[in-house]
């Protein structure tokens, strides 16, 4: 009987639908540029990377963007393996204004490495963006529902795939001010 009855309730007409919550995000972006004597193919017997790496940073001055707002990684450079002296430098900002106008900034001896940007959600946004898409799916399934001439009923399953913080390179995607949160549900039609 116990069979039965679990089988039974596997096989109760449903409806599978998926919500949409539009959401605002804030994505910080992050360039990483390479400081570099490897990358100074003309006098590089009289340069040296303070000098390169100087120079660059008065660029940046003059453009508003202050040596503060950049960090130094020497480990990141030295795992690349260059065979000549050289730093990894990285800007962020939440401004895309700021990041072309960093991006815009060229001088002997630096070199663009990787463009990225992140979004990081909290706890609290996940829970309220689930509750707007889920709410999204109910209208959905209602509507979808009296048009077979049925009700919804109580949710069967609840699918919530997406994570706190996206990572991604620029160069596979385009960061926006919004995203869409998805997520699916099942509802037992009666």
């Amino acid at each position: 009987m116990t069979t039965l009855k679990g089988f039974s309730q596997q096989n109760k007409n449903s409806i599978n639908v998926t919500g949409v919550h539009t959401i605002k995000t804030n994505p910080t972006y992050t360039a990483s540029m390479i400081v570099s004597l490897n990358n100074v193919y003309y006098d590089s017997q009289t340069m040296s990377l303070d000098e390169i790496k100087s120079n660059y940073i008065n660029k940046l001055a003059k453009e508003g963007i202050p040596n503060s707002s950049l960090k130094e990684n020497q480990l990141q450079y030295d795992l690349m393996g260059y065979e000549k002296n050289g730093v990894f430098l990285e800007f962020k900002s939440n401004s895309v204004a700021e990041m072309q106008k960093f991006l815009k900034v060229r001088s002997m001896g630096v070199s663009k490495l990787e463009y990225k940007y992140e979004i990081k959600f909290t706890e609290k946004q996940i829970a309220d963006y689930a509750k707007g898409a889920f709410d999204n799916a109910k209208k959905k399934a209602e509507a979808i529902a009296k048009k077979l001439g049925k009700q919804v009923g109580p949710i069967i399953s609840f699918t919530d795939n997406n994570v706190n913080k996206i990572s991604q390179s620029w160069y596979y995607g385009n960061p926006t001010d919004s995203m869409d949160y998805n997520i699916s549900v099942s509802f037992e039609l009666l």
